[in-house]
């Protein structure tokens, strides 16, 4: 399941990039409140080896209905009833061994009384009949008053415990089975589910047709899907694999864009993981209003319809990360699944950092950093602002609250450090002998462990300890000192964090690299085992540039003050991208001519996209006229992701006419990039320059690739706070707009509303119903736009989001919503104390200098 970076993703390209998280008043917060109690994977009376699903959709009724028949054998003894869960559906009859059987259906928990009492290895066949109309698990997708020519479709989101919706099963991973989904559906549409297709059937007279599925590789409950509608199919192999794309028709192209690489993906992942693709199949099916990026359904992946470009978005948008996500968890989350959700890193994480491998495979070491350094930031982001919590956590309110930021990108950064510490030979078969040792099963952090101490050989109890069992990362300062007269440098490193039992000092290895002033290095690898420790090292001069952890390697925050003459040697000559883009952001710190001349140098001529934007982010940060001309220098660079930098670095040059005249002109004149062209208005917004509500009203009208221009522009008018541009937006957040407009819009009001006290409440009234909206994304956003506004009016709405929505990121969303505005509302109430108290201190002062004027004057007058 791909979901962070997705939104990440999605709210940077709408130009509202705190669309999806919620910074708190007082920084970081616990993670669950305490009286979260711990949860442990479920225990099982019977091991289900079989599913089997024979069920009709009725589109027109958003119904499902079938049978769904388990055959399973006990785990002990004594078993005389079995409890499957069913949520918000119709149970009509069970049958135990084809006869009759009495059954008790309540709280969303279907209990069946078996006629007699199974012993240790009994098999027994269950079939239960059901229909439903499923609010959760299962979605029926079609036209309405707003959207009249969305297609109609229906698909399945099993996870993590969702698939009760759609019909009655044991819903947690720790159970494996089989699995074969009968679906009959309109004769127009194409069903798709688990496995190999073994026949399709047609029946004439009721106009419908039947799909049978069947899938022989064990696999976990909430992996068994159901995708049905119009659908061509695109055919394609890897090796013996077949490979299919279903997509809406006349999408073939953009499908073809999207999912192109996945044959060589498939044959990459089964070179590194030594374990060749192991399904019958492997399909992507591209559906409408998904909620998430995509699903990793056993060998038939749900991938949002989104992700699905033109030619003119392809020129710096890919669907690359996303595909090999998905594709990755068929071995890690499917073949191998987490036992308990506790421990769902190992799909999560894994799969996270194999999207980062292919990366590197395919674009080269200087992407795969830059993949690396995103998944760094994103975890940092969420640790210092949100909450922090240990990866392997047991206390949670519902499965989805662990999947964040320290499960996906924190997971694949430690899989990244483990590989740097045993190196890629050992990395690559220690994952091959936990793959082949447990094919087929569930899985915990400490199996990984053992598989990478049987392959290597080493103790890596203190690596999983204070990485995967403890929380937090070092937070590091480094100094340095050069004795001419004993040619020795002396290096200091601290660790300056806030230590505990759950974060303590950690112990890695690490390199530092001295650099001279051509680029020439020495790296040396010492081991970092103290909160202060000083290395030495023999030099014969001092070196120009000391380099800690050069390659980016561990996870950490990182101080170490260099002078400018080191960091314009380390943007000139570090080999890695990633240490000259570091290098570039440091430089704007500085801010001299010098420094601005350097960054110049660097944005026009580094080989590497990246370099190129964080020297244009830089020079952005300097906005001197020098920096500003320097910029406009970067508008012709041939690298869309460079060119988009620039024109967001001259959003930052407020009241400047020639910044604004330029971005002007890339907003006038268009670019080849939806992106850059995006940037543009979103930054030509920011320099409230008097033409940006005309350019910006402009590029309103103009349609892109999810959107992105017109989200940008709404963004855009936010910043430039002209008061005309708050009706504009309310009219782009109603029922029916393009939902990614409609988020932009809502992100753009709760600005003006924290701005404009006076248009506050009009505004609240207008969003606080959004709550109740139809559109899951407008339901994901409204929060964040409502703690952003900070206004105690908001409560009770957010309070009945948090109860009533059924999906549990919203209900995140908008508990955290809460607890944001309270804060806020302490923070006033200690200010208003403060000042009245000050005002006390002022008055009792005022009293006491009257006294002793009094007594000052009565002293005089016995002086006199």
């Amino acid at each position: 399941m791909h979901k962070p970076r997705l939104f990440d993703q999605l709210a940077s390209e709408i130009g509202d990039r705190d669309a999806f998280t919620i910074a708190f008043a007082r920084g970081r917060r616990a993670f669950q409140p305490d009286q979260v109690e711990q949860k442990w994977a479920r225990d099982r009376a019977a091991n289900i080896k079989h599913i089997k699903l024979e069920v009709a959709l009725d589109f027109a009724d958003k119904r499902i209905a079938g049978t769904a028949t388990h055959r399973l054998s006990a785990i002990v003894g004594g078993v005389d009833k079995l409890e499957f869960d069913a949520l918000e559906m119709q149970i009509d009859a069970v049958r135990v061994a084809n006869e009759p059987a009495s059954f008790e259906h309540a709280d969303g928990t279907l209990q069946i009384a078996l006629p007699r009492a199974l012993a240790a290895g009994d098999e027994i066949e269950i079939a239960i009949d059901y229909s439903a109309r499923p609010r959760r698990g299962l979605y029926f997708v079609g036209p309405d008053d707003g959207y009249p020519h969305k297609p109609v479709q229906a698909w399945t989101q099993g996870e993590d415990e969702d698939s009760r919706y759609w019909f009655p099963c044991y819903d947690y991973p720790n159970n494996r089975t089989t699995s074969e989904v009968i679906a009959t559906v309109p004769e127009k549409f194409t069903a798709i589910s688990n496995g190999a297709l073994v026949e399709t059937t047609s029946n004439r007279a009721a106009k419908t047709r039947t799909f049978h599925w069947r899938h022989e590789v064990p696999h976990s409950t909430y992996l068994i899907t159901l995708a049905a509608g119009e659908f061509v199919v695109i055919e394609e192999r890897a090796g013996d694999t077949p490979v299919t794309y279903y997509v809406a028709p006349g999408r073939e192209d953009d499908a073809r864009r999207a999912f192109g690489n996945t044959p060589k993906m498939i044959q990459f992942f089964e070179r590194k993981i030594g374990v060749p693709y192991p399904y019958a199949k492997y399909a992507q099916v591209a559906v409408s209003d998904f909620i998430f990026g995509g699903m990793e359904n056993s060998s038939a992946t749900t991938q949002t319809a989104d992700t699905m470009h033109d030619a003119r978005a392809h020129l710096d948008f890919k669907s690359d990360p996303l595909v090999a996500h998905e594709l990755a968890h068929q071995w890690w989350g499917d073949l191998l699944t987490c036992r308990d959700w506790a421990h769902a890193w190992l799909n999560e994480g894994f799969a996270t950092y194999f999207e980062a491998l292919w990366c590197e495979e395919n674009l080269g070491a200087d992407e795969f950093a830059w993949n690396v350094r995103q998944d760094r930031e994103g975890y940092l982001d969420e640790d210092s602002h949100r909450y922090r919590r240990p990866i392997v956590c047991h206390r949670y309110r519902t499965p989805i609250d662990l999947f964040d930021r320290h499960l996906y990108e924190k997971g694949s950064l430690v899989l990244h450090m483990l590989r740097r510490t045993v190196g890629d030979d050992l990395f690559f078969s220690s994952l091959n002998l936990y793959c082949t040792r447990h094919r087929g099963a569930n899985v915990i952090t400490q199996d990984l462990q053992r598989a990478f101490e049987d392959a290597t050989g080493r103790n890596l109890d203190r690596f999983f300890d204070q990485w995967v069992y403890k929380e937090g990362h070092p937070e590091i300062e480094v100094s340095s000192s050069f004795d001419d007269k004993r040619k020795l440098l002396s290096v200091t490193v601290k660790q300056t964090h806030k230590t505990s039992e759950m974060t303590p000092v950690f112990k890695f290895p690490v390199t530092i690299a001295l650099m001279d002033a051509d680029g020439n290095e020495i790296r040396h690898r010492v081991d970092i085992k103290e909160r202060e420790q000083v290395f030495n090292f023999i030099c014969e001069k001092a070196p120009k540039a000391v380099r800690f952890d050069p390659e980016h390697d561990i996870v950490k925050t990182l101080k170490h003050k260099r002078s400018r003459e080191a960091l314009d040697v380390e943007l000139r000559h570090a080999p890695e991208a990633i240490g000259r883009a570091a290098a570039a952001r440091e430089l704007g710190n500085e801010g001299s001519p010098d420094a601005t001349a350097a960054l110049r140098t660097a944005m026009l001529g580094d080989k590497f996209w990246g370099v190129q934007a964080d020297a244009a982010n830089a020079l952005g940060t300097i906005r001197t006229d020098a920096a500003r001309d320097a910029l406009l220098e970067g508008l012709t660079l041939p690298h869309p992701k460079a060119r988009r930098a620039v024109v967001r670095a001259l959003g930052n040059f407020r009241g400047d006419s020639r910044a604004a005249a330029a971005l002007s002109d890339v907003l006038g004149k268009g670019d080849e990039s939806y992106f850059v062209e995006a940037e543009a208005a979103h930054a030509l917004g920011k320099t409230r320059d008097a033409r940006a509500f005309e350019h910006l009203n402009d590029a309103l009208t103009r349609e892109s690739y999810l959107d992105v221009i017109r989200a940008h522009a709404l963004g855009g008018l936010a910043e430039a706070r002209d008061d005309r541009a708050i009706d504009i937006a309310r009219d782009w957040t109603k029922y029916g707009q393009p939902p990614r407009a409609r988020v932009a819009a809502i992100g753009a009001l709760a600005r003006f509303a924290a701005l404009k006290e006076n248009r506050r409440l009009e505004i609240l009234d207008w969003l606080t119903p959004l709550c109740d909206d139809r559109e899951f994304m407008v339901r994901m956003r409204i929060s964040g736009a409502l703690a952003e506004i900070g206004d105690a009016r908001a409560l009770p709405f957010l309070q009945r989001l948090a109860n009533r929505d059924l999906d549990g990121r919203v209900q995140r969303h908008a508990n955290d919503a809460i607890a944001s505005i309270n804060e806020g509302r302490t923070r006033v109430e200690e200010g208003q104390r403060l000042r009245e108290d000050i005002d006390k201190m002022r008055d009792d002062n005022k009293k006491l200098q009257m006294r002793l004027d009094k007594l000052e004057a009565l002293a005089r007058d016995k002086q006199s």
